[in-house]
């Protein structure tokens, strides 16, 4: 069993959500490889949950309980969003858009199914990098109140079941370990993996090995302290061997300075650490902010 290793143990929640988008499941079977079409944009996301089925029941042997045997079911994920297009809920539900009037036929539906991307923000800047990989979109609920003086509105929940593919894939239960999938998750601040393309097309469990970032042999820094005022800014350069790979930079006290592409910013009086990671290395400045 290898060794499990952890390039960041600090604590961090979920704070933000964005980027959600769709492609259309055109093969999943038992027999055919899985595959979908171009990505594209749903709407923008407010809010997403998921909740998964399951269940679990624990075994007695000698009056002691020796096993507990567990059970997964489907995902149901919510998505919070503005009032769709006709069109786009059309498609995502498989109803029918009458091509005269452009109204909206709640008829009998045709079955598709989307693999469906977002990413999260967490509390320390970074992102967590999601694709679900296939499930079907509900008709949604809709709710309207009277206009009044008031700034109240209504938006737009989604309910997306998701499912586990029908096709298999090679390395879905580990590297030469087939088996079908529901989703691939993917920690910015892992820094394992190049993710300036995971929203190109879906990510697989036999696609992510091509954003890995498998050759940097080493990084750098070239400051180890920084001092800056708050509303200031400062640079830190990174240098990566080979040159010119990917550098996820962090801090770990986004209330006091913020770091993006390597460039430092004060935010309010205090200490935080940033950190640039690349593949396996990384490398921190002790950035210290004040007023004067």
């Amino acid at each position: 069993m290898s060794d499990i290793t952890t390039i960041n143990d600090k604590v961090v929640e979920f704070r933000g959500v964005d980027n959600l988008v769709i492609a259309e499941v055109t093969k999943d079977s038992l027999t055919e490889d899985y595959t979908t079409g171009a990505v594209q944009v749903l709407a923008p996301v407010a809010e997403i949950s998921k909740t998964v089925e399951s269940s679990s029941e624990t075994h007695y042997y000698d009056n002691v309980g020796a096993l507990v045997i567990r059970s997964e079911g489907s995902d149901e994920v919510t998505l919070t969003v503005p009032a769709l297009s006709l069109p786009m809920l059309a498609y995502i539900t498989g109803k029918h858009i009458d091509d005269v009037t452009g109204a909206f036929i709640d008829g009998e539906s045709v079955e598709r199914y989307f693999a469906i991307g977002y990413r999260l923000k967490l509390t320390d800047g970074t992102y967590r990098y999601v694709w679900r990989m296939k499930g079907a979109f509900s008709i949604p609920d809709e709710t309207s109140s009277t206009e009044n003086n008031g700034t109240d509105t209504n938006n737009q929940q989604l309910t997306y079941t998701g499912l586990q593919t029908l096709s298999k894939f090679d390395n879905a239960g580990g590297t030469g370990v087939p088996g079908r999938a529901k989703s691939v998750v993917i920690d910015e601040r892992d820094g394992k993996c190049d993710l300036t393309t995971f929203f190109s097309t879906v990510q697989t469990p036999d696609t992510i090995g091509n954003l890995a970032i498998s050759t940097v042999t080493g990084l750098s820094i070239d400051k180890s302290t920084s001092s800056i005022l708050v509303g200031g800014t400062d640079t830190i350069t990174a240098t990566t061997t080979p040159t010119g790979k990917n550098v996820i930079w962090t801090s770990s006290n986004p209330g006091v300075a913020t770091v993006s592409g390597g460039v430092v910013t004060g935010v309010a009086v205090g200490t935080a650490v940033v950190t640039a990671t690349a593949g396996h290395y990384s490398a921190a400045c002790v950035v210290t902010v004040s007023t004067n």
